[in-house]
């Protein structure tokens, strides 16, 4: 039987239309960025390229922009291996479980199957998700709590539960910014702002807070934001090539602290990361251009994506070098940038290429996402 790679190069010797086969029905407009350190270069600084880049395709997208895909966040395919919704079960069980005891007027095994359901269900972050099922778990302790006359108890398990629901929506601000729940929540430990550092024992990582890209880290490259909103929040690391990182993290009104995400290799890094991390493109041991094409067609298909971006930062001299390889309808296109060695110097590289690309200009400063304003949907509590 004739494998994929020698399928792709007999159709090309054939004269086959290539764009046909990329852009099968089953592929969605979507785009992978990556970039690659090379050669001694900064991962963080790699990775800040790589944020910035997806930072401009989504921007550009929501704005409707001719031709311009959103992201596709390709980190969860290193969790090979890692993926169990077994806890994720066990903490939907002890939920039921509590919901019964409540129902039966039984406050104390309602508190004991929640307190169940939130360790399992924190198990299993960042593997499954169940935002309902979190909310309602926050929800009902404040409903346990209230049945047993625990006023001020249940009124700050409300309040988290409130914190939870507008963390995960997104917003932008404390709580005192919604009425009338800054007189229910305004002396509660969900209150005001609190610090949270993230650091990771690798370089070039993707931190998320509450499902938002919010910056990179490494070892010596902390994540820091001593005005987060107090409150439960999702926290999550991400790299490309590893298997993600997550917590649930509770933070009162003046807390300051610290999590360090310890990644582990992904089971699939050998198939899936290091054939496009090892790309050789220069000197006399240099990949083909066809097989470039060939290997990234079939990481296209595995993705379900019909375009790539795949990045490599080099250094050259006092300068650094970026090579871009984009692939789209089919074929590769590879493009060099040189810019200055310094923070954000990578700015005008990305802004050259997003001209030579697309024909408008876009500053990667511009395409930073501004926070939503939002007004969470609540259970009524009188």
């Amino acid at each position: 039987m004739m494998t994929p790679r020698l399928l792709v190069l007999a159709l090309l010797a054939a004269g086959w239309p290539w764009a046909a086969l990329a852009r099968d029905d089953d592929a969605q407009h979507r785009v992978v960025a990556l970039v690659f350190a090379r050669e001694g270069a900064d991962e963080n600084a790699a990775v800040r390229i790589e944020r910035d880049l997806r930072q401009m395709f989504d921007t550009a997208s929501k704005e409707g922009k001719k031709g311009v895909p959103p992201t596709f966040d390709v980190e969860p395919r290193f969790d090979v291996g890692y993926l169990s919704k077994a806890d994720l079960e066990k903490a939907r069980m002890q939920f039921n479980d509590a919901q019964r005891k409540i129902e039966a007027g039984d406050h104390e095994e309602a508190l004991e199957h929640l307190f169940r359901a939130e360790r399992f269900y924190n198990k299993g972050i960042p593997f499954v998700a169940d935002d309902g099922l979190l909310r309602g778990i926050f929800f009902y302790y404040f409903l346990a709590r209230d049945l047993a006359g625990q006023k001020d108890k249940a009124r700050e398990s409300y309040c988290a539960y409130v914190a939870l629901s507008r963390n995960l929506a997104g917003s932008a601000g404390p709580i005192e910014q919604f009425e009338p729940l800054a007189d229910k929540c305004g002396e509660t430990g969900i209150a005001g702002t609190a610090e949270l550092r993230v650091r990771a024992d690798v370089d070039g990582a993707h931190v998320y807070v509450d499902n938002v890209a919010v910056g990179v880290i490494g070892k010596d490259v902390p994540y820091a934001n001593p005005f987060l909103p107090a409150g439960p929040h999702l926290v999550e690391v991400r790299k490309a090539g590893y298997a993600r990182w997550g917590t649930l993290v509770s933070l009162n009104q003046g807390d300051s602290k610290e999590l360090k995400a310890k990644l582990k290799e992904a089971r699939n890094r050998a198939d899936e990361y290091d054939p496009l991390a090892q790309i050789v493109f220069k000197g006399a041991e240099a990949f083909s251009d066809v097989y470039i094409n060939d290997l990234l067609f079939q990481f296209a298909e595995k993705y379900r994506v019909t375009d790539l971006v795949i990045g490599f930062l080099e250094p050259a001299g006092a300068q650094s070098e970026l090579t871009l390889f984009t692939y789209q309808d089919g074929g590769t296109e590879v493009a060099s940038f040189q810019f200055p060695t310094q923070l954000d110097g990578h700015r005008s590289a990305l802004m050259q290429y997003w001209k030579k690309r697309f024909g408008e200009e876009l500053d990667p400063a511009d395409a930073v996402p501004a926070p939503d304003r939002w007004a969470p949907t609540l259970f009524k509590v009188e």
